[in-house]
């Protein structure tokens, strides 16, 4: 018997969530890999702009307004692409029909998926940037101690932009959504999560490893060595991105579920 892996018809174990996360991957690799691959590469729009003045990748010039302005473009874009591979990567899921206009979609909630980034982030950033303000030791103790619940409103926000694009909450109502999934399901949500960053990490060894045993050995190989090197680790944070995004929609509709199931 088939089973439709989104949305459930039911809440799911652990193991089924991990089972059901790699089907939608291995089926939507290919349609979700353009939108990926775009998201991982406007991510990295301020490290471009570093490499073309021959200054060392991610060098967070905050003081020059050209860097700050690629920053934040490229962080706004990723966001938005990555909402597109969620979008599409629901309806390769769902078994519908891969619409040619999500992009369209998404961008037409890009203002709203701006504002719940901002609010999420600013969450999390009122509760780790004060103790960064402290001379040492005092700094490194606040970072420690405020990193807790830091981590802990993070996971509570983190199915805000998915509340958005596939429950249509407007920006308000999929910050508190995503918190009423996450109530008294949060260790399962962050264990899903750590899950999927493991495996993630898993990917980047073996393209690392891969990488090393086709690289060339002896003098000038320099060049030949950082492409290929580029080249696997955005292939391998495109692919790792895509299945981050399983992981995502998997809990994501596991929790409706159960929410469902809870006001019945």
């Amino acid at each position: 018997m088939s089973i439709t892996l989104y949305p459930p018809t039911q809440p799911r174990t652990l193991g089924e969530l991990l089972e059901v996360s790699f089907k939608i991957f291995r089926l939507s690799l290919l349609k979700c890999l353009p939108y990926a691959t775009l998201a991982i590469l406007a991510g990295q729009l301020a490290t471009f702009y570093d490499i073309s003045r021959g200054h060392l990748p991610n060098a967070h010039d905050v003081n020059n307004p050209i860097w700050l302005s690629l920053y934040t473009l490229g962080t706004v874009l990723a966001v938005i692409l990555w909402m597109a591979t969620l979008l599409r990567q629901s309806a390769v899921a769902a078994g519908r029909t891969v619409s040619r206009t999500d992009l369209l979609d998404v961008l037409r909630n890009a203002p709203a998926i701006t504002a719940i980034s901002l609010l999420s982030g600013a969450a999390v950033a009122v509760l780790v940037l004060p103790p960064l303000t402290l001379a040492e030791p005092y700094r490194t103790i606040g970072v420690a101690v405020m990193l807790v619940p830091a981590i802990y409103v993070f996971v509570a926000l983190s199915l805000s932009l998915p509340a958005r694009m596939l429950a249509h909450k407007g920006v308000i109502q999929s910050l508190m959504y995503s918190m009423e999934l996450i109530r008294g399901n949060w260790w399962r949500a962050t264990a899903m999560y750590a899950v999927g960053l493991s495996i993630i990490m898993v990917f980047y060894l073996l393209a690392a490893v891969m990488a090393a045993m086709v690289l060339p050995d002896g003098g000038g190989a320099m060049a030949i060595e950082r492409a290929v090197t580029t080249t696997a680790v955005l292939a391998v944070a495109a692919i790792g991105l895509t299945f981050y995004t399983a992981i995502t929609l998997t809990v994501f509709g596991d929790l409706e579920a159960r929410r469902a199931v809870r006001t019945r």
